[in-house]
């Protein structure tokens, strides 16, 4: 199985390409037969349509990459091709779907007499129905999907927290992928959005840019208008290692001097009693990895002070295990995106990042330990979002209730909160 998604995800974009091309087939197919009602191909010709398409997709691959991050026509081009090539997609995977569950109806029917041609008759008319419920989804996902920004909120009790520091306001962001479609005005607005949550703290978990270095001068310059009244911090994501790590690490230091980025290390934050703060740096490698560990977490977890909490920082979720394994009580993730695109279940668990991890979005428990998973501002590919707003989440820091301390929280929460403030 690990095999297997080593391939599936290695060789990600050929791989895209492929489906793509038929998808693209299956489409032409289908416009041609059931919305114009003509004869369409025969099975050979379809697939040599098939064929063709998926060479010309993966042709299209290293142009597309290498051109889409700029801001001329070539740039407009290539993103435009990457938008209908995800629509296309989608488009096709339902007609596969909606393929499948014909055939299977029709296989049941046909068992108790059903008349022979049911199969084609159940897809001609469910067919246009699914493609339209998918149309009207992406038209959405790419305006006013894509736009939102959900603030979420969110009480974590604390093992440990001291009574004064009740009510300590933590503002996450995470995977704003500067460069991909967030950048100039637009990051500008996200920063405004983040200091306007008046944070205690701000964390950012990861994937600050996308892929481009060109990108880092710029968007470290807005970042370092970030505003927090106990610091503003941040790790690296599998982007930013891709990006260049010692190039997005200097930006910082040199355009965001308030912001601290964590490389391995923890500090204690300038707050009236103990309260650590510690960051993992993401790998930058097989960004799909289940059940991922880190010598460099056991080591932040050997580093720990005895006097206080240690919350930590990390890009995947997946580390989670490892982190609660090792006692770290509060984990705070991101590399997600929450999946973007988002069945309409409960909560949305049911999305396309369930290929990566079952932990996607929102508060996991393993234990004593607690993991929240950010959704992300910025976008992986299009700027497409269905059922999964944008997120920035306030955490709220509260003691964990015991016996031994409820009495002393209830009585110092109030005026330590006034300080916080």
């Amino acid at each position: 199985m690990r095999s297997l998604r080593f391939a599936l995800f290695e060789h990600l974009f050929l791989n895209l390409a492929a489906a793509l091309g038929v998808c693209q087939a299956l489409l032409w197919q289908w416009a041609t037969v059931v919305v114009a009602g003509g004869e369409g191909l025969s099975a050979g010709g379809l697939a040599l349509l098939a064929a063709l398409l998926v060479a010309v997709n993966a042709l299209a691959v290293h142009p597309v990459r290498r051109r889409i991050r700029r801001r001329d026509a070539a740039g407009r081009l290539a993103r435009l091709y990457v938008d209908a090539g995800v629509s296309t997609l989608l488009l096709g995977a339902t007609l596969a779907v909606v393929g499948g569950a014909a055939v299977l109806l029709a296989g049941l029917l046909g068992a108790v007499g059903a008349a022979p041609g049911l199969a084609s008759q159940i897809f001609h008319a469910a067919s246009g129905g699914g493609v339209a419920l998918v149309a009207a989804a992406l038209a959405w996902g790419f305006t006013g999907g894509q736009a939102r920004v959900e603030r979420t909120r969110v009480r974590l009790p604390v093992p440990g927290l001291a009574p004064e520091l009740a009510g300590l306001r933590v503002v996450q962001a995470s995977d704003l992928h500067i460069g991909n479609r967030l950048d100039g005005r637009r990051l500008e607005r996200m920063v405004d959005r983040i200091n306007a949550q008046e944070p205690d703290i701000v964390v950012l978990t990861g994937d600050l840019f996308d892929f481009d270095p060109a990108c880092v001068e710029d968007g470290a310059r807005r970042l370092g208008r970030l505003r927090a009244r106990c610091g503003v911090y941040a790790i690296l994501g599998n982007h930013d290692i891709r990006t260049g790590a010692e190039i997005v690490a200097r930006g910082l230091a040199r355009f965001a001097p308030g912001l601290r980025l964590l490389r391995d290390e923890i500090v204690r934050l300038p707050l009236p009693a103990p309260l650590y703060l510690a960051g993992s740096e993401d790998p930058g490698n097989d960004w799909s990895a289940r059940g991922m560990e880190l010598p460099s977490l056991q080591r932040l977890a050997d580093a720990r002070a005895s006097d206080g909490p240690t919350l930590l920082l990390i890009h995947r979720p997946e580390l989670f295990g490892q982190a609660a394994r090792l006692g770290f009580p509060i984990a705070i993730a991101g590399h997600t995106h929450g999946g973007q695109l988002a069945l309409p279940t409960p909560g949305g668990h049911w999305n396309l990042a369930r290929i990566v991890t079952p932990m996607t979005r929102g508060l996991f428990r393993r234990g004593d330990s607690v993991m929240y998973v950010n959704r992300g501002l910025g976008v992986g590919g299009p700027a497409l979002r269905i059922n999964c707003p944008r997120e920035i989440a306030t955490l709220e820091l509260v003691p964990q209730r015991t016996r031994a301390n409820q009495e002393r929280a209830q009585g110092a929460a109030g005026p330590a909160r006034r300080g916080l403030r």
